[in-house]
């Protein structure tokens, strides 16, 4: 390289990063990433119901940024750069893996070469309640989803239509094809194409339309691809599960980058092998827990903002600058701080009094705003015991008895699980268990080699045949002789005829 060249020219003219730079930028990340739904109102003179349409919204709207989430938005969007300069349509080499990508239509998911290089991927495990999913979504919204380009000599395209991001569940069963067939929905939502109505690609079997949605993707210039939901119970890491998990890896090789969302009982099924587990987290593994009572995201971040968040005519005499309060009824778990706050001010608000009090708070905790098992959860969290998280089969309790020095390792938290249990009756069947998958590279190797093994045995199986039937026979040089026999015997009629 010369010394006068710029070593990041990949970016000039980038037809994909161009209309999103800007966005992209990280320096005023807590500024942008803040919702405030109070903002410039006068709140003291506000009529009930308006205090009332102002709770419904601090769940959904209000946005206070932790370190934790400027983490992840940092993350997130030099995920989307890196894969964007590495795609830049107008350089050839670039455009030349497009077209190769395009001619795999038809092929089955297992059967692809793999390219040298792949796109970052991203995790974000929790349970439920952390705001992984609010957290992503607040960032992507900052970049405008949709860029719909004219014709560019440069890039050979008469027209094109760039989605930057694309957020999608997991299917509720587990299946690639539920997948697939969202991920379509979606773009054409999007996107305004139709390809989710398109019978030739719907009717395809989940391994070529895995193909198709690939190039599908590559095609609109997709930026990242969100799969949330990932769960134990519809992501066990069998034999469905592997073929998803086959999925996400290709996607990667295409150059989409990729953020997987979930529960971290769902999310172990990637780390069985090591190849998946590198690749789906280049990028980043955010592992989202309960707020402590000590975290200077709880104390200093989320508890003030949940505490400003007052819609009441006066502001509450409840002085909690440590957040031991609010921790109390949350146990660290973003919703639930919410929810208590709105409910307590909605409860305030229908006895018709000012400001809240610590009774509105303990009316509310044991009101219908929580379920019985919810205040468990509430509480195993808070009193760190893990007895009480034993109730929910999404919650790793045993990871947080080590995490909280009650075991001294996995083994023996693992032991004292199943020390409690009974034995399986013997009315279960064996083929609920996850089947256990393979390597992505030891399925393509074998799968090679069925097909070598196949194509021997069907010639060998043709040798054998022949070698048993008489010479007359239609299935051996009987039909040469037959079709020669026929050709004179045309001839013959022919001359006679004329």
């Amino acid at each position: 390289m010369k010394a006068h060249e710029d070593p990041f020219q990949s970016t000039l003219g980038n037809p994909f990063l161009e209309p999103i730079e800007q966005h992209l930028d990280t320096n005023d990340l807590e500024e942008r990433l803040t919702n405030w739904p109070l903002a410039r109102l006068d709140v003291a003179h506000l009529n009930t119901q308006s205090r009332l349409d102002l709770l419904d919204r601090m769940q959904e709207q209000m946005f206070e940024p932790t370190l934790t989430a400027i983490d992840t938005t940092t993350r997130l969007f030099r995920m989307i750069r890196r894969g964007y300069t590495g795609r830049n349509p107008i350089q050839i080499p670039n455009r030349a893996q497009g077209m190769a990508i395009a001619r795999f239509a038809g092929k089955d998911l297992r059967d692809l070469p793999w390219f040298p290089v792949s796109a970052k991927g991203m995790r974000i495990t929790g349970i439920t309640g952390l705001g992984k999913t609010y957290e992503v979504l607040r960032a992507l919204k900052l970049i405008p989803q949709i860029f719909r380009h004219g014709h560019s000599q440069a890039a050979d395209w008469t027209h094109m239509t760039q989605v930057t991001w694309l957020y999608v569940g997991m299917s509720h069963d587990g299946s690639l094809g539920g997948l697939l067939l969202q991920i379509l929905v979606e773009l054409d939502d999007k996107a305004g194409t139709d390809y989710s109505l398109d019978r030739s690609l719907t009717n395809l079997s989940n391994e070529k339309l895995a193909v198709h949605v690939g190039i599908i993707l590559n095609n609109h210039g997709v930026g990242v691809l969100v799969i949330d939901e990932l769960q134990g119970r519809n992501f066990s890491g069998g034999a469905r599960g592997g073929l998803a998990a086959t999925f996400f890896l290709r996607l990667l090789n295409f150059g989409i980058p990729l953020v997987l969302m979930g529960n971290p009982l769902g999310m172990d099924a990637l780390d069985r092998f090591s190849q998946d587990m590198r690749r789906t987290g280049s990028g980043g593994n955010i592992e989202m827990h309960p707020m402590e009572i000590d975290d200077y995201d709880f104390t200093d971040v989320l508890a003030p903002a949940m505490w400003r968040y007052n819609v009441m005519p006066k502001r509450s005499p409840i002085d909690d600058k440590d957040g031991r309060i609010l921790f109390h009824y949350c146990g660290g778990i973003r919703d639930y701080a919410a929810r208590i706050l709105v409910s307590a001010q909605r409860l305030a608000l229908d006895l018709g009094d000012q400001f809240i009090t610590e009774k509105h708070l303990s009316e509310a905790f044991l009101g219908a705003d929580f379920s019985t098992k919810e205040r468990s959860l509430i509480a195993g969290f808070r009193d760190k015991n893990p007895l009480l998280l034993q109730k929910f089969d999404d919650v790793p309790w045993e990871q947080y008895a080590v995490r909280w020095g009650l075991f001294t390792t996995l083994y023996n938290s693992a032991e004292a699980a199943t020390s409690g249990k009974s034995k399986q009756s013997k009315g279960e069947s064996s083929k609920t268990l996850a089947k256990p998958r393979k390597p992505v590279a030891q399925q393509a190797k074998e799968t090679a080699q069925r097909n070598r093994t196949r194509k021997t045995n069907q010639a060998t199986k043709r040798a054998t045949e022949r070698a048993g039937l008489h010479t007359e026979d239609i299935r051996n040089e009987g039909l040469q002789e037959h079709l020669i026999t026929g050709l004179e015997q045309l001839k013959q009629d022919g001359a006679q005829s004329l």
